[in-house]
């Protein structure tokens, strides 16, 4: 197995029912020569009350076409395994027809977020994280009869009356669920906001999930929880505010020092995921996430020969 698995980007997360949007960025990925695309299937009206739309399905794949690199997917972002028994069925439903649609675009790795619940509920969070294995055993189950894994992601939640899992707890209910076909995805600055948030050390957690990620979301943030009032989203650029989905290089993350440091599984994807204005900053990201994963290759190297 190779240290890097590929560099490359989500298609920026845009509501695009028409598939325009999926089919210029599809177009830049294959000018700048990356080797995997992560599909926002939350974002592209492809399931309606549950079900997978065949005819949608079929405008997907011909705005797809054939292409020279691999895909990813990312589930829908709704979805909450955590969240109360009343719900989780309908959770479920969502899910698994994203599941099905991933497999039948030739997605080999789903992403779904990880849950969480409200502060006023703690007492029973050991239940639902009990849940939520449950639920992302399933998941895999599923996941692998379409010839995908699963990776699940870490998230911030800005709402502070809602508890969200650290990365390192993350990290230890993979453990716990024990499933072959599951891994974490590392998004760093989600970790970033989180441990702001939640006082904890950002390298640590980002350390401890990263052990167990061979997926990593690449975009820059100020790790910055702090909530003002704004004018227009751009403003929140401009204080430095919250989950910016930035190009690389306009927040404060320390990347080259996470690189060298850091410890991912083998095959382990750089995917920048970049808001939908930021298309225009792709190509310096891509450049800037080859470079990021050329220096944790060379820092896993200089670990073999050391």
């Amino acid at each position: 197995m190779a240290v890097i698995g590929g560099v490359g980007f989500a298609s920026a997360a845009c509501e695009d029912p028409d598939f325009e949007a999926l089919r210029r960025n599809l177009d830049l990925a294959e000018e700048l020569g990356v080797g995997v695309v992560e599909l926002p299937l939350f974002a592209l009206d492809i399931i309606a009350g549950g079900r997978v739309l065949p005819d949608q399905m079929k405008r997907l794949a011909q705005a797809i076409g054939t292409r020279p690199f691999a895909f990813t997917a990312h589930g829908p972002v709704g979805v909450n395994a955590m969240d109360s028994p009343d719900l989780l069925a309908r959770h479920r439903i969502v899910a698994e027809a994203a599941i099905a649609a991933a497999a039948e675009l030739g997605v080999f790795r789903i992403v779904m977020h990880t849950g969480h619940i409200a502060r006023a509920d703690e007492g029973q969070i050991e239940t639902a994280y009990a849940r939520q294995r449950d639920v992302f055993r399933a998941f895999a189950d599923v996941a692998a009869r379409g010839g995908m894994s699963l990776a699940i992601e870490n998230i911030y939640v800005p709402d502070r009356g809602r508890i969200a899992p650290l990365p390192s707890r993350i990290a230890r209910e993979i453990a716990a669920i024990a499933h072959p076909n599951v891994t974490g995805c590392l998004d760093f600055a989600h970790a970033a906001l989180a441990c702001a948030a939640d006082g904890a050390d950002f390298v640590t957690e980002a350390g401890a999930l990263g052990r167990a990620a061979a997926h990593l979301h690449l975009h820059d943030c100020f790790a910055d929880p702090a909530d003002m009032a704004v004018f227009v989203p751009s403003e929140r650029v401009a204080y430095g505010l919250g989950d910016l989905h930035l190009p690389l290089g306009w927040g404060n993350l320390p990347w080259l020092s996470l690189m060298e440091e850091l410890v991912f599984l083998p095959d382990a994807l750089f995917l920048l995921e970049l808001s939908a204005q930021y298309r225009f900053a792709l190509p310096d990201g891509v450049a800037r996430a080859r470079d990021l994963a050329a220096t944790y290759g060379r820092a896993q190297q200089r670990r073999f020969e050391g």
